[in-house]
């Protein structure tokens, strides 16, 4: 087994052996000292999701950061309150059996990937940064932006998991202001030694003024995983000159380790050996192999996955594989009714939420707790709740945030019920429509008609709604029907990226053809213009916003377009 953070597991080491020596008569911090001979304690290691404070709670379990030693991207002496919620996170940890819970002794930070936007498609959720790949969802938590606001051009860090294809999955995508410093991580392929360069992805990646760090120029070679540091970026060619290339391949674990969990996306999975890799950990499966929400089935390259793990010789067997479900999610905004602290349960618009031990908190109201977590629910607070449905019918919270009331975005997401041409309900939820209610569908713009019949043909339709609050009655503006394929080239188009060619009336951006009809609505700053102030206001390069559908799979059809030009834009 291989583990790339192993400096964490040797610092523990030292850190338990102090706390058993001479430190513990005076040391009034450790807490178990008194205790020592009566526990037994473990060393464990951790890596996910950061889901909440009031210490640190990562992939369902609360560790005491009191005595941590915390290293955050370039700072190796940060404190908790630069950690976030979303940041993935390895934690190393002392455990004992004695019911409190583990005290973290270092925890560790490093953004996957940090550049300027070219290219974002809201309606398929992908950013693309550096030639590389972003896709986010519900889950993603948005510091200092949303994706609404998220422009080309600007600076963003991401955390997250690479996926079985190399792409980013973003648990965490901040706005960066004052960053100016490249960072990305990812396997060398297309070595070239002669040019001195290779590529991650899309990016090609000048090495020839680097500096190594834990290897060698000589050591580079197709499939080493390595993190890349640089400032001059030509967007043009996708080339980033190095200034810095650290050699993140895994090192030998530490002997001291007893136990790890780790969350990521399944890569490398091999059904005939029984192993598969996780955050490049790699495990073995055995008989005795546990599955929740899932079965050795449902394991497969790209699911999202929390793995717990024991020591066997030089492997580490998976002993619990736990599924986390992607799909079938609701998306709903509410005032509370009902907290009940025995059962972990909260109430909005008659509709019960349990909460779980891996429930991502945040707050975002005028109380700005920072230690915000189910405890803190209150009836009357006003809440916004992404949860799914377990197989017994629950309705789990993945995500609470606490919300002011006047903050409300109109957005709910669900199963739709009660439909009928003037509206239906979404987690009793009342939805009604008026004359300019859109709705669309993998097709295209449909009729209301065509949305009721639509709704009738299926026992359960999911829609994502758009619009204003009028008292509890949320007024649609935009109704559209969801679909668990999220592929390229279906249904609607919502994208913002470059011009890279113009051919008369048609365009191409990101590789995506863009063809315009009469019915067109242009906007030039802001303002509707004819199509023909539209075409002498760009050229190649100018970065445009256009939403749309797509055509035989081979064209969007724009439905409307707009480009900023006014300088202070």
């Amino acid at each position: 087994m291989r583990f790339k953070q192993s400096l964490l597991v040797l610092a523990i080491s030292g850190a338990l052996t102090a706390c058993g020596g001479s430190s513990s008569d005076s040391d009034n911090n450790n807490t178990s000292s008194g205790n020592n001979n009566d526990n037994t304690t473990t060393t464990v290691v951790s890596e996910g999701v950061i889901t909440g404070f009031g210490s640190v709670y990562v992939n369902g379990q609360r560790y005491r950061t009191e005595n941590a030693e915390i290293a955050v991207g370039d700072s190796p002496a940060a404190d908790e309150a630069q950690l976030k919620v979303g940041m993935v996170i390895t934690v190393a940890a002392s455990a004992s059996d004695n019911g409190e819970d583990p005290e973290a002794q270092q925890i560790r930070y490093e953004e996957h990937l940090q550049g300027p936007i070219s290219f974002i498609n809201r309606s398929q959720e992908q950013i693309e940064v550096l030639g590389q790949t972003v896709v986010f969802d519900e889950l993603t938590e948005f510091e200092d932006t949303d994706i609404n606001t998220l422009a080309v051009g600007n600076f963003i860090e991401i955390s997250g998991y690479i996926n079985d294809e190399g792409n980013f999955y973003a648990t965490l995508v901040e706005l960066e202001t004052e960053e100016t410093e490249i960072k990305l991580k990812g396997e060398v392929a297309n070595l070239d030694t002669n040019a001195q360069t290779f590529t991650l992805s899309e990016l090609t990646v000048n090495y020839s003024s680097a500096e190594f760090d834990d290897m060698a120029a000589s050591d580079l070679a197709d499939g080493l995983f390595i993190k890349v540091e640089g400032e001059q970026y030509d967007s043009e060619t996708r080339t980033l000159t190095a200034t810095e290339i650290e050699n993140k391949e895994s090192n030998d674990i530490d002997d001291d380790v007893n136990e790890i969990t780790i969350a990521g996306i399944v890569k490398d999975y091999d059904s005939d050996a029984g192993s598969f890799t996780v955050n490049r950990y790699e495990f073995v499966l055995n008989d005795e192999t546990e599955f929740e929400d899932g079965s050795l089935d449902t394991l497969t390259n790209g699911v999202v996955v929390k793995v717990e793990g024991r020591f066997d010789n030089d492997q580490v067997i998976a002993e619990e594989i736990e599924f986390k479900a992607k799909d079938a999610r609701s998306k709903l905004e509410g005032q509370v009714t009902n907290v009940n602290a025995e059962s972990e349960t909260f109430a909005i618009n008659d509709t019960t939420f349990s909460v779980t031990p891996e429930t991502q908190y945040e707050d975002e109201s005028d109380l700005d707790e920072r230690r915000f977590t189910f405890d803190d629910i209150a009836a009357n607070d006003w809440l916004k709740v992404i949860s799914r449905q377990d197989n017994q019918g629950n309705t789990l919270a993945l995500k609470v945030k606490r919300i002011n009331q006047e903050d409300r975005e109109g957005e709910v997401k669900g199963r739709a019920s009660n439909v009928t041409l003037d509206g239906m309900t979404i987690a009793n939820i009342t939805i009604s429509f008026t004359d300019s209610t859109e709705f669309d569908s993998d097709d295209g713009e449909i009729t209301p008609e065509g949305f009721v019949s639509l709704a009738d043909s299926q026992e359960a339709l999911i829609v994502e709604v758009e619009g204003q609050y009028d008292g509890d009655v949320l007024v649609a503006s935009e109704v559209e029907v969801e679909t668990s394929d999220k592929a390229d080239e279906v249904g609607r188009a919502e994208l913002e990226g470059a011009i890279e060619s113009i051919d008369g009336d048609t365009l191409v951006v990101n590789g995506s053809e863009l063809r315009f009809t009469e019915n067109t609505d242009f906007e030039l700053n802001e303002e509707k213009v004819n199509s023909q102030s539209f075409f002498n206001a760009i050229e190649v390069g100018t970065v445009i916003e256009i939403e749309g559908v797509w055509v035989d799979q081979s064209y969007i059809q724009v439905t409307e377009v707009e480009i900023e030009t006014n300088d202070d834009e």
